[in-house]
């Protein structure tokens, strides 16, 4: 097919030119050779190029100029005689098997070009999946930097104030000191809250090892917030120099690691980063319930995890334990860690 495609390749003009030279050779071998030897294979070779290239119609009209060649070519060496009857049907025989070979090469290559059509179409429908996901977490990405350094900053504007409010208060030895010092201490934890959520907002860090950093961070965040056991691991080269394929990760380890805070009832979950001779494999073990493990197929999380995983073309998995717990399993094959 290779060939087949080689020879279509070329401008029609100078295809045309090489076929009619093709059939001129065919015929005088034709005509120089006994009638049994068929050269039916070297006739039929032209009839599909030009099928295949210019349509079906072009290519039974070359079927008919052929079987016609064939005829006067074998005029001489052919046993019929006058018989005009099996003349005529020996002609409308090899005419239908010419015609064939027409109707297949129209048929292939119409087939060919609906297969690069439906290749095309697909290839950019994934470029504006991959570009809808980008200007996504670019925009998540601009709100926890706004996040950081504007609601931060006024909160820590705020505490900043309400110290010096409260200083006053307790110089002056009014009562109202103890309810400064509350508002202060609701303040702070705000600002832990809201500087917690800016850092899931703008998870991963351009650096190659930002991945790790960043799952360090939100193991360490959640376990605080959530008052929960989170331990983390990490072992072998974790370096991924494509941050897209780090944010993607990122995020399909911070919805594993959601799912077992809230669906699972855990109480203990392991968050480890492999990286072995077959790829990286990000893994979310809990202790809990195991809820986690059957997700309803219509779910939000799921659903963005699952997608996340195809975009970078990475496999993800949920298995159960029969004593209890879920343990979610992303692995990313060592090609697809390469930069773009």
């Amino acid at each position: 097919m290779k060939i087949i495609d080689a020879i279509a390749g070329q401008p029609k003009a100078l295809l045309l030119v090489e076929l009619a030279i093709w059939l001129a050779l065919v015929a005088w071998v034709d005509a120089i050779t006994p009638y049994r030897f068929t050269m039916f294979v070297f006739y039929a070779a032209p009839i599909f190029i030009i099928a295949y290239r210019f349509d079906q119609n072009p290519g039974l009209l070359a079927a008919a100029g052929c079987d016609a060649i064939q005829w006067y070519a074998n005029l001489a060496t052919q046993p019929y005689g006058n018989d005009w009857q099996t003349t005529v049907w020996s002609l409308l025989t090899r005419l239908t098997a010419l015609s064939f070979v027409a109707i297949c090469g129209a048929s292939i290559s119409r087939f060919h070009e609906e297969t690069r059509r439906r290749l095309q179409a697909l290839e950019h429908a994934q470029k504006l999946e991959h570009e809808i996901v980008r200007v996504g977490d670019r925009e998540q990405m601009r709100i926890g930097q706004d996040l950081h350094d504007g609601v931060c900053q006024s909160l820590a504007a705020l505490d900043c104030a309400t110290e010096c409010l409260k200083v006053e208060l307790e110089k002056s030895g009014l009562p109202q000191a103890a309810t400064a010092h509350q508002i202060q201490k609701l303040l702070k934890e705000t600002t832990i809250e809201a500087r917690n959520l800016a850092r899931g907002l703008v998870p991963v860090a351009v650096e190659p090892d930002g991945l790790v950093t960043s799952l360090r961070s939100l193991v360490t965040n959640t376990g605080a917030l959530r008052h929960a056991a989170i331990d983390f691991e990490s072992r072998g080269d974790v370096e991924i120099k494509d941050t897209d394929v780090a944010s993607h990760l990122y995020r399909i380890a911070q919805e594993a690691l959601s799912n077992a805070m809230r669906h699972a009832n855990a109480t203990h979950v392991t968050v480890s980063v492999i990286r072995d001779s077959a790829g990286l494999h990000i893994s979310v073990a809990d202790d809990g319930c195991g809820s986690a493990a059957q997700p309803r197929s219509d779910g939000m999380g799921w659903r963005t995890m699952r997608y996340r995983a195809k975009l970078i073309g990475a496999n993800i998995k949920v298995d159960a334990s029969s004593s209890g717990g879920t343990t979610v399993r992303c692995s990313l094959p060592m090609q697809a860690l390469q930069p773009a």
